[in-house]
């Protein structure tokens, strides 16, 4: 079997983090904007509440307060990276979330809105708090999209966006549950770079506001220069006769594992996609083949 090893991807270099907790200089007394740089834009509610989330102290919210005009709230604090330098090419955000049910009858929408540092919002996912369907939007004006995928009303999740500024790629993840494929951080050719992140309240019904509300913890971006080279890094043959290869491949891309008994003809095992940079190919392939060769290589631009 031919094996490429490469050493694992770099540690990610943080560039902010918050749990909106008092030895922060939080107070459940304010509304989360004015408060360590937060900012908003349109009214409603919006502050730092406790203990909502199990174990993790204190945690910030947008929603619950109905808002005048205009009817929508976006709470962030500015990141300004930009350029974005090479070590920090491939930006991650994650966030623990949980979308508190109206009682009401009336629901809205929760979203988190990417911007450039020109204020052109580049992507949006959004969590549909009458569906419980999550999709997305890009900057090209095409609308919101499904994933496919679903969240839980009152159920904490943990919510991962990776941003592959060189490659104009982004993908998100749900509980760890890859929710897009690779898709264009912008398809008007803006600005590649990253202005802010917001959580967004935006009001279904005109005049009418559900209480429903968003709370977060865990508010972390972070960067990482972008793997360059993919590389198979180890295979293991494992109890059942399947070959379990690990992947190192570039973060927010599709790549392609193939096979060869001769190195001359190469067939597709598997395509799959790197959120974070690793991942794994079970093949089944049986044991008693003489030899089999691997490779993996970008599947995309």
């Amino acid at each position: 079997m031919l094996l490429s090893v490469l050493l694992p991807a770099s540690a990610a270099t943080l560039i902010y983090r918050t749990g909106f907790e008092v030895f922060e200089g939080y107070s459940t007394n304010f509304t989360l904007s004015g408060q360590n740089g937060w900012r908003h834009e349109g009214s409603g509610g919006n502050g730092v509440v406790n203990d909502f989330i199990p174990g993790a102290g204190q945690s910030a919210y947008i929603g619950f307060g109905a808002p005048g005009a205009p009817e929508f709230n976006n709470v962030w604090r500015p990141v300004n990276l930009a350029p974005v330098p090479t070590n920090l090419s491939v930006v991650t955000f994650s966030v623990t979330m949980l979308v508190v049910d109206s009682t009401d009858g009336r629901r809205d929408d929760f979203r988190w809105s990417f911007y450039n540092t020109s204020s052109n919002r580049l992507l949006t996912l959004d969590f549909d708090n009458a569906s419980t369907g999550i999709n997305y939007a890009l900057d090209g004006g095409g609308g919101f999209v499904s994933t496919g995928f679903q969240f839980t009303r009152g159920a904490v999740h943990e919510l991962a966006v990776t941003l592959n500024f060189p490659r104009n790629r982004w993908q998100a993840s749900l509980d760890g549950t890859v929710l897009t494929t690779p898709l264009p951080i912008t398809t008007t050719n803006a600005a590649l770079n990253l202005g802010d992140i917001d959580a967004v309240w935006a009001i279904r019904t005109p005049g009418s506001a559900g209480n429903n509300y968003l709370v977060f913890d865990n508010y972390q971006i972070a960067g990482e220069p972008r793997i360059a080279t993919p590389a198979l890094l180890s295979a293991t043959r494992q109890g059942d006769g399947q070959l379990r290869l690990q992947v190192q491949a570039e973060q927010a891309t599709r790549n392609a594992i193939e096979v060869s008994t001769n190195l001359t003809r190469w067939d597709a095992v598997a395509t799959n996609s790197a959120l974070d940079g690793l991942f794994d190919v079970l093949d089944s392939a049986p044991l008693t083949l003489p030899r089999r060769f691997y490779r993996v290589r970008l599947a995309e631009p």
